[in-house]
């Protein structure tokens, strides 16, 4: 198992902390989210999710503010961006945000273990695998609900929110044909898998121009129905 991103993450870590990779954390380093490990009926964590607890990690390791932020965003911009429909400066500035929440907070690391979120890969074997009770993973998710969040919007500049309004305007109206096209198809009975093969084949892109993903048509159509 290896990637770029994994070789730049193991010349970080010290021969000391190399035992803080942990075999989930290799695997989204690795592989970002598997959407054939969902089905139809789970929905999928969003790109946010995945940063903040990569961080969290970070954090927990004692690896830097800034040595986590040099690497989280280049992983966040080539390995999740399929996970949204904002752009590079976007998803840049969302991942600043995020990781300065969490370097800030006294939000714990807890990998939440097989049942984990991201059904990314576990061992039981693993260090702190017999420290992540159920306890701790309760008490950790309500220190979470008690932190404010810090949105991405508040890190955009006036030339960033420009830019993506103009992309969106580009993109409108084929966009707004691929959501009737996806409702059409779901309507019919054909699974969001499916639909985002189909969207693809068609040629049509998200409202930024992006391709489709699971995750993201599963988001617009929830938008749609509000």
């Amino acid at each position: 198992m290896t990637s770029d991103h994994l070789t730049s993450l193991e010349k970080i870590l010290n021969q000391n902390k190399k035992k803080y990779l942990f075999k989930c954390i290799k695997d989204l380093v690795v592989n970002g989210l598997v959407e054939e490990r969902f089905s139809d009926n789970t929905g999928m964590p969003s790109r946010q999710d995945i940063t903040q607890f990569l961080a969290s990690w970070f954090r927990y390791t004692g690896i830097s503010q800034d040595q986590c932020q040099d690497w989280m965003i280049e992983y966040c911009i080539s390995k999740l961006s399929v996970l949204s429909s904002s752009s590079f400066s976007r998803i840049r500035h969302s991942t600043k945000g995020n990781i300065r929440y969490i370097y800030r907070s006294d939000v714990d690391f807890v990998c939440l273990r097989e049942n984990n979120p991201f059904c990314a890969h576990c061992d039981s074997s693993c260090p702190v695998y017999a420290s992540m009770s159920p306890e701790r993973i309760k008490e950790r998710q309500s220190k979470k609900n008690q932190l404010p969040v810090k949105s991405a919007e508040n890190a955009m500049d006036s030339n960033d929110v420009y830019l993506e309004c103009s992309v969106k305007e580009t993109y409108k109206e084929q966009f707004e044909k691929a959501m009737a096209f996806a409702e059409e198809k779901l309507n019919q009975g054909i699974s969001r898998k499916k639909i985002v093969t189909l969207l693809t084949e068609q040629g049509f892109k998200t409202r930024t121009g992006k391709e489709w993903s699971y995750t993201n048509l599963s988001r617009e159509l929830k938008l749609s129905q509000q």
